[in-house]
């Protein structure tokens, strides 16, 4: 099941703990997951929705200044633009809980393909390796280790995945 504390730690890293350890601020979001249904939500529809409310609860927050207090102390603006990449690292949770089936990775896969999810190709690389081919798998390790930086897949990607990086 999931709870409000695994968005937080999804969070953690993006907003600063001043911000993410408020109780109660993620509850809405855990909620949103924990009611996710197949066969009434896309990962689509889901991700917007998730993206309106994490929006809200920061703002709520933080008002219109948006300023969050990072782990070194400095305060960093929080732009409206990150609100998707945030609501990306919160549907990693939900990806994270979903049962390894057939029709699952095609959903998962499609989404990824559509929206360029990270969340998306970290767990079909890393729970759905029996419904990829080699070769696709070989390509979402390529575009996982050309997008992101090294310290985002450098424990879960397969240096057997990879070609030599270009010189």
């Amino acid at each position: 099941m999931i709870e409000s504390w695994h968005v937080r730690e999804a969070l953690r890293s993006r907003f600063g703990s001043a911000l993410v350890d408020i109780p109660g601020i993620w509850d809405r979001a855990a909620a949103l997951l924990r009611n996710y249904a197949p066969y009434r939500d896309t990962f689509a529809d889901l991700a917007a929705r998730l993206e309106d409310i994490l929006f809200n609860s920061v703002y709520e927050q933080l008002g219109p200044s948006m300023g969050a207090q990072m782990e070194d102390g400095t305060v960093r603006r929080i732009r409206s633009a990150e609100m998707k990449d945030a609501a990306d690292d919160v549907m990693g949770v939900l990806f994270e809980q979903l049962k390894v089936y057939s029709v699952t990775y095609d959903s998962l896969h499609e989404y990824c393909m559509s929206a360029g999810s990270f969340a998306a190709m970290r767990v079909l690389y890393t729970r759905y390796t029996e419904f990829m081919p080699a070769p696709e798998r070989k390509i979402l390790a390529r575009v996982i280790r050309d997008s992101r930086p090294r310290a985002d897949w450098e424990n879960w990607l397969d240096p057997e995945d990879l070609p030599p990086s270009p010189r």
